[in-house]
Parts: structure tokens; C-alpha cells; sequence
């Protein structure tokens, strides 16, 4: 599949960032997810997934592509969010991770699609379908970058960028949100993930992951590590859901 990337550099010595938000649903989940339902079997009765953020969004775009209801299943504060940028599908609220889980299931008995995203590997095979173009870019109109850093959220975008970035000779990171500093769509994976069943247990030891600094957003964030870094001029910053027009003034401060 071959897509083409939001890619600039906002500062001459800072880092290039790659602006997921000027896709369809605001964010690269939307590239993720569109390579996982090409596969989908027919006759889905809907989409469901455990998402407070950019993942639901992808989806309610997706399934309205497509014709089919998108259910997000959440806390009040991803609610929230989701609300506050667009999402038109239903929302249920959980207390806990296992009980989220057995809403997802039942809908799935159902016959919706629960593209499972914490714990299918195959989402990582879907990152990697559109990571191969992004370094061919990269290395086109950016060849001094030698340094990729993104969120964790899932942990599907981190290894399908490990996988087709580390072999042309780069360096990927991880960033979990400070501790009680939560950031939409990140978890910290001491603390929030779900043992043997995780998409990243198989890689959280070889994969490295690094912790921000205090930040009001994820892009902020990412942009701040970025920065402290010794040649951030050679580092790739995957922007999720960050649109450059609307951040000009971050990348200026």
C-alpha cells in the first residue's frame, strides 16, 4: 500500500515530525486500521474496540467509510475526549480493564469486529505496511535523521516501526506519559498491560522505552524529548494526530 506523509522540519536545528493528523480520521491509526479491515470477513455486524482516543476515532471514520456502526469502550475522561473531537459512534464506560474486556467479547459474539488491538499481533504487520514507505520518504527528503521516537500506546506502532526502521540502520524509542501525568491514547507498561496476552510482552525487553517530562498534550511531549536530545536535528518525532498548521505556534515557543 502506498500512502503519502504530512513530513516537514519546523525548525531548521529541530526535529522532522510526521503530522498524522492530516489524515482521514486525525490520526496514523487510520492507515493501521484500514490495512486490518481490508481483511475483514463480510457480514461484520459493527466495530468495537477498547479506546478512549485515537484508535475509536480511526474506526468511526473507517466504519462510517464502510457503512457500519462503531462502538468505543472507555472511561468517562476518554469519552470525553472522543466527544470533544468528533466521534459520532456509542460509548460504553467500564471500571476496569476486565470488565471492558467482557463487553468487547460480548459484542463480538455478536458478530462485531473486535479488532482486539492490545493483544493482536497482526496490527503490527499492519504498521508496518505503510512504515516501509515512511523511511523510503524519510530517507529521501530527510537523510540526516537517524532517530525515531513515538508514543506507547499499544505498542503496534513501536514494533512495526522497530521492524522496518532498525534495519536501515535507526534508533526507535518508546515514550510512556510521567508518572500521574496521563496522556490520551498512552499507558505506562508497568503498570497497564496484560502480561503474556500483550502485543509488546514479546518485545518489551529489546525495545526501549523512555519516560516524558510533564507535558500538556502527547505532541508537546514527544517535541520536548525531541529537543533534549544531543542532535535533535536527526530525530523523527511520529506525531499521531498532531496537524502542523495547528502546532506551528508549539514548534516556534
Amino acid at each position: 500500500m502506498r500512502h503519502s506523509f504530512s513530513l516537514s522540519r519546523p525548525r531548521a536545528d529541530g526535529p522532522v515530525v510526521l503530522w498524522g493528523g492530516a489524515l482521514p480520521s486525525g490520526s496514523l491509526k487510520y492507515l493501521t486500521f484500514a490495512r486490518y479491515l481490508a481483511a475483514m470477513p463480510p457480514g461484520s455486524q459493527g466495530l468495537v474496540e477498547l479506546s478512549g482516543a485515537s484508535s475509536a476515532l480511526a474506526l468511526d471514520v473507517l466504519g462510517r467509510e464502510r457503512g457500519l456502526p462503531t462502538v468505543a469502550l472507555t472511561d468517562a475522561a476518554g469519552e470525553s475526549y472522543l466527544r470533544a473531537h468528533g466521534f459520532r459512534g456509542q460509548v460504553h464506560h467500564a471500571d476496569s480493564l476486565a470488565k471492558l474486556w467482557e463487553l468487547a467479547l460480548a459484542y463480538e459474539r455478536k458478530g462485531w469486529c473486535w479488532p482486539r488491538q492490545l493483544s493482536n499481533s497482526a496490527m503490527v504487520a499492519c504498521v508496518e505496511s505503510w512504515a516501509s514507505g515512511l523511511r523510503a520518504h524519510v530517507r529521501e527528503r530527510f537523510p540526516l535523521v537517524r532517530r525515531v521516537v513515538c508514543g506507547f500506546g499499544t505498542g503496534a506502532t513501536l514494533v512495526g516501526l522497530t521492524r522496518v526502521f532498525s534495519t536501515g540502520g535507526f534508533t526507535i524509542t518508546g515514550l510512556q506519559p510521567a508518572p500521574g501525568q496521563p496522556l490520551p491514547g498512552w499507558r505506562t507498561w508497568e503498570g497497564q498491560n496484560l502480561g503474556a496476552e500483550d502485543l509488546f510482552f514479546a518485545h518489551h525487553q529489546r525495545i526501549p522505552l523512555d519516560t516524558a517530562a510533564p507535558a500538556p498534550d502527547c505532541f508537546t511531549a514527544l517535541l520536548d524529548w525531541a529537543r533534549r536530545q544531543e542532535r535533535p536535528e536527526q530525530v523523527l518525532v511520529i506525531a499521531h494526530n498532531a496537524q502542523e498548521q495547528e502546532q506551528a505556534f508549539v514548534a516556534m515557543a
